[in-house]
C-alpha cells in the first residue's frame, strides 16, 4: 500500500478528497498530499519512497504530482499559518479534512482527524457546501470541481453554494483550461446519470461559460421531426443514452458487453469513449439555431447543422486544450449523427452504405449507434413510434456487420497505394487515396472479388475522372 510506504515522514497530510472518500467507503485513486513549505524536500522523499519522478503541476500555487501504475499523488503546501487556516481555505466542506500521515497504522488514531466544523455533518447528509465563497473565487477551476463532485459523488447542492456558482461563473477561464478540460472530462465520466448536473451548470451559467453557442439551443423551437425546443431535445436524449448503456433494446442484446466495454475504452490518457460520447450528444445540436430558417411553407431546416455544429464545437474544444484524439472522436460524432438515420430507410442497408458508416467511424461504431438511437429517442415522444423501431433495426445490421468484420464492414485491400500507382504508371497524390477507398467500397458491394478484376475496376474508374 502507498501510504503504508510514507509512514514515517514527518509533517506530511492527508488532505481533501482521499479523506472524504475514506469516510464515504470508497475507493480511489487520488491520493492528496500537503506538507509545510518549501516541498522541495518532501518531493524529493516521495520519490526515494516510491519510485517515480513528481512533476510541478501548478507554479501558481507551488503543487506537485506524482504519478504512479496504480495511484497519482498530488502535493501541496500547507497554509504557512498552519492547519486551521489551511482547512479554512478549502473549496467545499467535504473536502475541509485533515490527517497526519505519521498517525496511520493498524491503530490509527480517529482523533488525529482535524476537519471543518460542518465538514463531518456534511459528509453524512452527502451535501456539497463551500467553505466560502471568497475560496472558489482565489480558483475559479473549483466552480467545476463542484459539478465534477455532484456527478461522481451523487451529493446535494446547498443552495448558497448554488448562489455562488452563479455569481461566480463569469470567473471561470481565469483558471487555466488544462485544469478545465480535466475537471470537465473526470464529470463527463461519471458513473450514471449526468443529466441533473448538466441542468445546474446551465441553471448556473458554468455550462455557458463552457460552450456559449449551445446557450441558444434553450428555446430554440424545432421542427415537424421533433416535439421539444433543441435544448429540451438535447437533455432527453442524454437522458436516453444512459437508459441504452444500461440496458440496450432486445434486438442488440447480443452485443451488450461488447457496448458496455465499448465505453470504457480509452481515447486518451484522460477521457474514456463513454465520456466523449455523452460530450458529443450534448454538443450534437449546437449548430441548429445558426441555421436555422423558416421555409416559405413554413417548414424549419436546420441545413448543415452537424457541420456547422463540429466547427462551433471544435473551436471551444481546443479553447479547453483537448487533445487531438479526444476532438476527433467528438466531432465525428457530431458530424456523422445523422448518418444512422439516413441509412434506416433502407431494409436491408445496401453494402456500399454499411461500408461508408464504417469509414467514417472506425473503431468509435459501436458508440456512435448508441447516440444516434438516443437522438432518435429523443423526438417526437410516441409518434416516433415507427421511426424509432427503423432505427434499432439499422442499429443491429450495423452492428452485426461491424463485430462480425463482414466483407461489407472490412473488405480486403485487393490493392494497395503501390500497386495503383504502378499499374497506372502515375506518382503519388490524392488521387491514389480516391482511387483505393472507391476499390475498398466497390469490393464491399461484391463489385470486384479478385485482383484481375480489381484491376480493370481501377483502370476504368481512372479513365472517367
Amino acid at each position: 500500500m502507498v501510504l503504508q510506504r510514507l509512514a514515517g515522514v514527518d509533517g506530511l497530510y492527508l488532505v481533501g478528497g482521499y479523506l472524504r472518500d475514506a469516510c464515504w467507503g470508497l475507493p480511489t485513486r487520488d491520493i492528496d498530499l500537503a506538507a509545510a513549505a518549501p516541498l522541495e524536500p518532501v518531493v524529493a522523499e516521495l520519490d526515494r519512497r516510491l519510485g517515480g519522478a513528481a512533476f510541478e503541476l501548478n507554479n501558481r500555487f507551488g503543487s506537485y504530482r506524482l504519478v504512479l501504475p496504480d495511484f497519482e499523488l498530488d502535493l501541496s503546501p500547507l497554509h504557512p499559518d498552519g492547519l486551521a487556516a489551511d482547512l479554512a481555505r478549502r473549496d467545499y466542506t467535504v473536502n475541509a479534512l485533515v490527517y497526519p500521515v505519521a498517525a496511520l497504522g493498524p491503530r490509527a488514531d480517529a482523533s488525529a482527524l482535524l476537519a471543518d466544523e460542518q465538514a463531518l455533518a456534511d459528509l453524512d447528509a452527502r451535501l456539497l457546501r463551500m467553505v466560502s465563497a471568497d475560496n472558489l473565487a482565489d480558483d475559479p477551476v473549483r466552480l467545476l470541481r463542484g459539478l465534477r463532485l455532484l456527478a461522481t459523488r451523487a451529493l446535494r447542492l446547498d443552495p448558497a453554494t448554488e448562489q455562488a456558482l452563479a455569481e461566480l461563473s463569469g470567473q471561470l477561464w481565469e483558471s487555466a483550461p488544462e485544469r478545465l478540460h480535466e475537471e470537465l472530462l473526470r464529470w463527463f465520466g461519471a458513473d450514471g446519470d449526468i443529466v441533473p448536473v448538466i441542468e445546474t451548470a446551465a441553471d448556473t451559467g458554468l455550462l455557458w461559460q463552457l460552450f456559449p453557442e449551445l446557450r441558444a439551443a434553450v428555446g430554440c423551437g424545432q421542427n415537424d421531426f421533433h416535439h421539444l425546443d433543441v435544448w429540451e431535445h438535447t437533455l432527453l436524449a442524454l437522458r436516453a443514452l444512459e437508459q441504452l448503456r444500461r440496458e440496450p433494446p432486445p434486438e442488440l442484446a447480443a452485443w451488450r458487453a461488447e457496448l458496455a466495454a465499448a465505453g470504457e475504452e480509452p481515447v486518451s490518457g484522460a477521457a474514456t469513449a463513454g465520456a466523449l460520447t455523452r460530450l458529443a450528444l450534448l454538443l450534437h445540436d449546437i449548430g441548429k439555431p445558426s441555421t436555422r430558417e423558416v421555409q416559405p411553407d413554413g417548414h424549419v431546416s436546420f441545413y448543415a447543422h452537424q457541420s456547422v455544429g463540429a466547427e462551433l464545437a471544435g473551436e471551444q474544444l481546443a479553447k479547453l486544450k483537448f487533445a487531438g484524439a479526444e476532438t476527433d472522436f467528438v466531432l465525428t460524432q457530431i458530424r456523422q449523427h445523422l448518418r444512422l438515420g439516413f441509412y434506416s430507410d433502407h431494409d436491408p442497408i445496401p453494402p456500399r452504405l454499411i461500408y461508408r458508416y464504417m469509414r467514417h467511424l472506425g473503431t468509435g461504431v459501436p458508440l456512435a449507434v448508441l447516440h444516434a438511437l438516443a437522438d432518435c429517442a429523443a423526438t417526437r415522444g410516441a409518434a416516433n413510434a415507427d421511426g424509432w423501431a427503423r432505427h434499432v433495426r439499422a442499429a443491429a445490421e450495423l452492428l452485426e456487420n461491424y463485430y462480425e468484420q463482414s466483407t461489407a464492414a472490412a473488405p480486403p485491400a485487393l490493392l494497395d497505394g503501390h500497386a495503383i500507382m504502378q499499374l497506372l504508371g502515375i506518382k503519388p497524390g490524392p488521387v491514389v487515396g480516391e482511387l483505393k477507398n472507391d476499390l475498398l467500397e466497390a469490393t464491399a458491394a461484391g463489385e470486384v472479388a479478385d485482383v484481375a478484376a480489381a484491376e480493370e475496376y481501377i483502370r476504368a474508374r481512372f479513365a472517367e475522372l
